[in-house]
This record gives C-alpha cells, sequence and structure tokens, in this order.
C-alpha cells in the first residue's frame, strides 16, 4: 500500500532530456556556427548548443574567472595557449585542433557620403595619406591580445613599417565585429567621443558579410601570423562526449562546406 501510495509523487523525468553544450567562440565565427548549430542539432536533437561569442580574450577572462565553457574556439593561438600551457593544463589532452583559416583585409565604407581620402584608399600603405584621419582595429592591447584581428593589424602595418606613422589615427574596437559596423557606419565612440572612420582591419569572411563596404587590400600571409582558429576542449566540462561530438562535427564536410563555400573561411 505504501508503495501505491508513494508512486504518485514520483517524478519521471524523460529518459533524453536535451544536454546543454556551451562553446565559447570567435565573435568572427558568428554567421558560420549559427547555420552549423542548426544542421547539427537537426541530427542531434538531444543536444542545445549555447554559444557565447565575443573577442577572443575577453573571452579567454571569462573562462578563467570560472565561465562554464565546454569549448572554446580562438581567433589566433596565445588565448588557446594560455590555458593549455597553465599548470594544470585547463585543456583535454589530444582535443586541440585548428578548425579553419581566415586572411586579414583592409576595408572602406561604400555608403554615401564617402569620404576623400576613403574613395581614394587603395592600399594598406595608402592609410598614411594626410586625408586619412580615422582608422578602426581590434583592441590589440593585453598578454594575450584582446582582439586577434587588430593584433593581425598591427603586425601587418608594422611589416609596412607604418604603423609608427598611422598608430595616431588608429582607434580601437572591442571585437572584429565592431571594427567592421564603425568601418559601415564611419564613426566609433571612443570615450564617450565620436571618431571619424575611414577605414578598417577586418578578417575576409566579416567582410563579405557586408554590403556596406569593399576590400581595399587584402594582406600577404607573410605580413602577420597565421590566421588560424583552434579548438580546445576544457577538463572543466561535464558533458565531455557531447564536446568531442560536437568537435568532431565540426571537422565534418557538412560544417567545413558551411565554413568554406557559404563564408569563405579557409580549411585547415
Amino acid at each position: 500500500m505504501m508503495l501505491v501510495i508513494g508512486s504518485q509523487f514520483v517524478n519521471f523525468s524523460p529518459a533524453n532530456s536535451a544536454t546543454t553544450l556551451n562553446v565559447y567562440a570567435a565573435v568572427s565565427l558568428t554567421n558560420a556556427l549559427n547555420d552549423i548549430k542548426t544542421q547539427y542539432q537537426s541530427a542531434n536533437p538531444s543536444v542545445n548548443v549555447v554559444y557565447t561569442f565575443g573577442a577572443s580574450g575577453t573571452l579567454l577572462s571569462q573562462i578563467q574567472a570560472g565561465a562554464p565553457a565546454d569549448i572554446f574556439i580562438s581567433a589566433a593561438t596565445d588565448q588557446l595557449d594560455v590555458l593549455q600551457n597553465s599548470s594544470p593544463s585547463k585543456i583535454v589532452a589530444g582535443s586541440r585542433k585548428n578548425v579553419v583559416r581566415n586572411r586579414l583585409v583592409l576595408i572602406a565604407p561604400t555608403t554615401a557620403p564617402v569620404s576623400a581620402g576613403s574613395a581614394a584608399l587603395t592600399s594598406f600603405n595608402g592609410l598614411t595619406n594626410a586625408n586619412i584621419t580615422g582608422i578602426a582595429i581590434g583592441d590589440y592591447t593585453g598578454t594575450p591580445p584582446v582582439v586577434p584581428a587588430g593584433n593581425y593589424a598591427k603586425q601587418v602595418l608594422t611589416s609596412r613599417g607604418i604603423f609608427t606613422t598611422v598608430s595616431p589615427k588608429t582607434y580601437l574596437a572591442s571585437n572584429v565585429r565592431n571594427v567592421l559596423t564603425a568601418v559601415e557606419n564611419k564613426t566609433l565612440v571612443v570615450g564617450g567621443v565620436s571618431k571619424t572612420i575611414d577605414a578598417g582591419a577586418v578578417y575576409k569572411t566579416d567582410a563579405a558579410t557586408s554590403t556596406k563596404v569593399r576590400v581595399v587590400e587584402t594582406a600577404l600571409t607573410t605580413e602577420s601570423d597565421p590566421i588560424v582558429y583552434p579548438l580546445g576542449i576544457l577538463t572543466r566540462t561535464t558533458v565531455l562526449s557531447t564536446a568531442q561530438s560536437f568537435s568532431t562535427y565540426l571537422s565534418g564536410a557538412t560544417a567545413q562546406n558551411i565554413f568554406k563555400n557559404t563564408y569563405g573561411f579557409i580549411l585547415p
């Protein structure tokens, strides 16, 4: 009798309740990863992929502060190195791999009114011209840098011997998508003050998402560190098998096709 009465209070939870996978990823991957999520969850309906997008350095700080990340995909090796080389390592042994690669481009706005400097710009070297008064790049400060795209941009400008010349008119944005927006809007608020933006440096894939900018020049691969997106599974994960499944999926044909053919990333 006690068993019969007590059974009415038992909570019969679904056997296959959704597993949440927290993926912290570089903001430049936003469009591609959202498309991939749709495909992955269709094939794996018991998994709920939750993204946190941002500048790689910002995401690293959040993870170091205890954020519940299962997977981290950075836009540079430095941020993942910090986690992997810590003692003990915060990256699951053998889980690290490069997902895709990218290129850095200089962009200028195309929507009217376009400044004379922007209209005449044809190369990174042209940023030294006096009629270019504002250049947006990612925040390259910090160790490792907050925004990898900004650090790549600094490396390109340094390789060309013009960084010192153009740095006084360079304004730092909190992530690479904010650089894109600044060039589209031709303005960036810095310290509460609106600065006129004539050009900016973003990834080739970011530029391809916008109809309001043009690619002025693509930097040479020799002018900066290789632009790669390393993935690592965090040792703190409690859903290791799911994290491994998603990591494997990102290297599979469906995801790699989305990365390359839909968004223009370069395969690893």
